[in-house]
């Protein structure tokens, strides 16, 4: 994951930008294979969730207009259903089991009981306020690279509240113990390939 990532990211700074872009959902497919490879043994029915939810929320918000805005998707990202590319699943899975793992850690690391309502309050905060943050850094290089783009000058802040409270939602469900170590792991790589191309200059 973290070699497929590097290449990219040299390959765009460098100026090649058009040529490593065009492969962003075989990227994601390839390597949400991996960490679903490095977690199998503690799947569970929140990864279904995670998928179909994922794509059903955003089926929402971009033939409606409701929860995030209104916008539309690029044909860079795959096949779509409604208007929403399927590769979004693995994205939405990825983001939420990587940011629930290192919210763990950070509670674990704090000595913070995740136990009780207001654990569980807790932990669901946090893990949405790294949800909203993750997609801040993704934001402007996905709008650039063509992914998606928004109706107006600006991502509204309609994107990030519901972002916000979809993913505290989630993270309020009963869910079954577990590290997650492929998505936390997957999820690191990300934050760092977004950072790169958000600080340095690069072209579609």
């Amino acid at each position: 994951m973290l070699l497929l990532h590097a290449v990219g990211v040299v390959g765009i700074l460098a100026g090649y930008g058009q040529y490593f872009l065009d492969f962003t959902a075989a990227n994601l497919f390839i390597n949400g294979l991996l960490a679903a490879w490095a977690d199998w043994e503690q799947r569970h029915g929140s990864w279904i969730v995670a998928v179909v939810g994922g794509i059903g929320v955003e089926i929402i918000g971009v033939q409606t207009g409701w929860l995030f805005g209104n916008y539309g998707y690029g044909e860079v990202l795959g096949p779509m259903l409604a208007g929403v590319p399927l590769i979004l699943g693995v994205l939405w899975w990825v983001s939420l089991m990587g940011c629930g793992h290192w919210t763990n850690r950070l509670m674990e690391w704090r000595n913070w009981s995740s136990e009780g309502k207001r654990g569980a309050v807790l932990r669901a905060s946090i893990a949405a306020t790294m949800m909203t943050a993750f997609d801040g850094i993704i934001e402007p290089v996905a709008i650039q690279a063509g992914w998606w783009q928004w109706d107006g000058f600006a991502v509204p802040w309609s994107n990030y509240g519901s972002w916000w409270v979809l993913s505290f939602l989630f993270y309020l469900m009963p869910r079954k113990a577990g590290k997650n170590i492929g998505t936390g792991l997957l999820v690191a790589i990300f934050v760092c390939f977004f950072l790169f191309l958000n600080w340095f200059p690069w072209t579609r």
